[in-house]
């Protein structure tokens, strides 16, 4: 096969930006400081604009080569060959032998084509140069991780590569890079928006001024998740007389509203992809308000949570650190995730909250015992701990939290309870 044939020039070329695309000049400085090192890694998950922040290098003054990686481009020939011809279009003048090994049948091993490619560039960079190889993980395999790997250990000094992907690449000397500081790594939280950016962006780019309070919930709720910004975005100019608080809540099936579009994407382009061990374990652990791994275990046993967590952690799956070995989903992530396993099967996200109760309760834990008793519809139990432990909470000055607890149980069961009916 000519791999030339094979080339799509669509892949080659960074994305046209939306006219309401906000500038963001935080964002934009921490991508060009990529001019500092071997290797910048973008790591996030779907909808936090990584091509975006990358597409603004093209106002950067500094020569760009793009490449965008698809499931196709998991065949490490096929992946070097458009790697090779991203330089081609910025550098008529390079040399045809990388292309020319890597096409040769009687090499094996497309090495040889690396090393190629490498001296070519090597001889044709006079100043500093970027590569951007967006959506890496759609092509990452074994064979491709290995290639890339040894192309980014021998960079000509002048050529800065920026790889952005939802999952850390597996590459052998990454660890190497990272201890000698030539890794610049940009996670999801320097991508989100800042409640200030949150402001311009529905301030300057889409028109809509919004209350104080509306911008607290929006940016709680998000987390600056721009995906969920822009979706926010649509259904106000849809329903401009609708306010946000509404729009984030939950819509009845059909609608078809803004959290039902964001639904549906996370459906589509996170969950879906994801393996199926993995799928059922977030659906499961999203029982939890907070994962460690004794609570997951509880919920998991035939699982090692622990590698479990490490996985999903390195995915970036919309889990947040809340410091030690603790970690929560993301909020509008965790929603999706509870709706969709309560619509799957109702009576196993019961009995998943029966479970997490028990753990918590045997581990000291009333506060998250009783919400679970609670969740599972376990009403006996619930008001069985709440009158153990009603008193201490009193004393506490939790009124609200023992209020809302109440609030929840049928009359007739809290009226069977006298030292409960004192709590009220």
């Amino acid at each position: 096969m000519n791999l030339g044939e094979t080339i799509l020039s669509t892949k080659l070329n960074p994305p046209r930006l939306p006219r309401s695309t906000l500038v963001r000049p935080r964002v934009d400085a921490l991508v060009r400081e990529a001019l500092e090192y071997r290797v910048t890694l973008v790591q996030a998950s779907a909808g936090y604009g990584k091509s975006t922040a990358l597409a603004n290098l093209t106002q950067a003054r500094v020569p760009l080569f793009w490449y965008s990686a698809s499931e196709e481009d998991a065949d490490s020939p096929q992946f070097l060959a458009h790697l090779i011809a991203a330089f081609r279009l910025g550098l008529p003048g390079l040399s045809e032998v990388p292309l020319a090994l890597l096409q040769d049948a009687s090499t094996d091993n497309p090495r040889a084509a690396v090393g190629a490619l490498v001296n070519a560039l090597h001889e044709q960079l006079a100043a500093p140069v970027l590569l951007v190889i967006d959506d890496y993980h759609l092509a990452a395999s074994p064979q491709v991780d290995a290639l890339l790997d040894h192309f980014l250990a021998f960079l000509p000094p002048d050529l800065h590569a920026i790889v952005s992907s939802r999952c850390t690449p597996q590459w052998e000397h990454l660890v190497t890079w990272r201890a000698k500081g030539q890794v610049l790594e940009i996670n999801r939280d320097r991508l989100a928006f800042t409640r200030e950016e949150i402001t311009a962006l529905f301030r300057d780019k889409y028109m809509v001024d919004l209350f104080p309070r509306e911008l607290d919930l929006l940016t709680e709720k998000t987390e600056g998740w721009p995906i969920a910004l822009q979706l926010v975005w649509q259904e106000i100019r849809a329903k401009p007389k609708m306010d946000v608080a509404e729009l984030l809540s939950r819509e009845e099936p059909g609608t078809d509203g803004s959290r039902d579009r964001l639904f549906a994407y996370l459906a589509r382009d996170v969950f879906e992809r994801l393996p199926r061990d993995m799928q059922t374990f977030v659906l499961h652990t999203a029982t939890l308000r907070e994962l460690e791994t004794g609570a997951c275990a509880a919920l998991c046993p035939a699982v090692d949570c622990d590698a479990m967590l490490a996985r999903v952690r390195e995915r970036d799956l919309f889990i947040v650190a809340l410091g030690g070995e603790h970690y929560r989903y993301h909020h509008l992530f965790h929603d999706f995730l509870r709706e969709r396993a309560r619509q799957m099967d109702p009576a196993a996200a019961r009995e998943r909250h029966r479970r997490a109760a028990e753990f918590y309760r045997d581990a000291g834990n009333s506060d998250e015992a009783v919400y679970h008793w609670l969740h599972a519809g376990a009403f006996a139990e619930a008001v069985t701990l709440i009158e153990i432990i009603g008193e201490n909470v009193l004393r506490a000055g939790r009124l609200d939290t023992l209020a809302g607890w109440l609030d929840a149980i049928p009359p007739d069961l809290i009226a069977a309870h006298p030292l409960v009916m004192f709590f009220l």
